[in-house]
This record gives structure tokens, sequence and C-alpha cells, in this order.
């Protein structure tokens, strides 16, 4: 038998699927506050009375579990990464803006503004650091519902059949 576990070619390259295919935690419960905090910061909207106003819960938790699973068929190495990176993420806001404390237990208007001042950071490096969370949870949190709608994508999932005008209930093409 062969050391990397047998099998024909199609037989290894089907248990390879099957390891992408199987759901799994990247970020543990910690991290996954880390990135709670970032979501909430990066999808929060002003009210009627211009104050910040946090997106829905549902929202927050479509982001960071996005993020989770993505990095729980990853690589060990991409995990480990990656796992700096929510340090960086969290420890970083008294360099950047100032702010004496961690990122996930600053005020949603301070962390607000350290999430800007590292987007807007002359050095690339900062930028980035906001990038590896932003974009990845971004994507995700304006998948469904009315996130979705505010990109202006007529349909109520990324997955929904679109509807012609015209042509009845039975949709188009």
């Amino acid at each position: 038998m062969q050391e990397d576990g047998g099998g024909s070619a199609p037989e290894r390259a089907a248990r390879g699927i099957e390891r992408w295919e199987r759901a799994g935690r990247g970020l543990s419960p910690w991290a996954r506050r880390v990135a709670w905090a970032a979501a909430e910061a990066m999808l929060c909207d002003e009210d009627e009375r211009g104050e910040l106003a946090p997106p829905g819960a549902e929202v927050c938790e479509r982001a960071v579990a996005a993020l989770d699973l993505s990095l729980g068929q990853s690589s060990p190495e991409t995990r480990r990464s990656f796992a700096l990176l929510v340090v960086c993420l969290e420890l970083l806001p008294p360099f950047v803006i100032g702010a004496f404390g961690r990122m996930s237990r600053l005020s949603l208007g301070r962390r607000l503004a350290y999430l800007e001042a590292l987007e807007s950071s002359r050095s690339g490096l900062l930028a980035m650091l906001l990038l590896a969370f932003k974009v990845p949870m971004c994507i995700a949190a304006f998948e469904e519902g009315a996130e979705l709608a505010l990109t202006g994508f007529d349909r109520e999932s990324t997955a929904a059949r679109r509807r012609l005008p015209g042509l009845g209930a039975g949709g188009g093409a």
C-alpha cells in the first residue's frame, strides 16, 4: 500500500475533494469574537437620528460564518497565518488611533474610526490587514436579503432565477 493513502488516482482525487467539502472551523471562539466585532463595525449604518446602528445579528453571523468555514477548508499554515492577522487586528488600536484597548472592546464608533484609519493608512500592510477581513466577510454579508438589494441586485438571493417582465410566472430563459 502506498504512503499517500493508496488507491487509484481518481480515488485519491475524490478523497481530496471530500476534504474541501467538509464543513470545518477555521476560527477559534476568540477569533470569531474579533471577526464579529470587525464585521459589526464594517457593516454598521446610521439610524434616523444620525447615530451609528449595528447591523442585524444575522448579517454579522453570515459574514463571520463564511470566513470561518473558508478558513476551516484551508491549509493549517493559512489558518495559523490568519490567526496572526486576528491578533494584529485586535491589538493595533493603540498604535493606529491611540485608543488604549483591544479592538473588540472599543465602542462601535471607535471601532469604525480604527477600521477607517487602517483603510486609509499610508502603510500598505495596515490596509491589507483590513482587506484580509473586509473582502471575505462583506462578500458573504451582501449575498442575501435586504443587504443584497442595497447593491442593486434585483433578486432575493444570488441563486434565485431572474423573473423577466411580461413572461408570466414561469420566468425567463
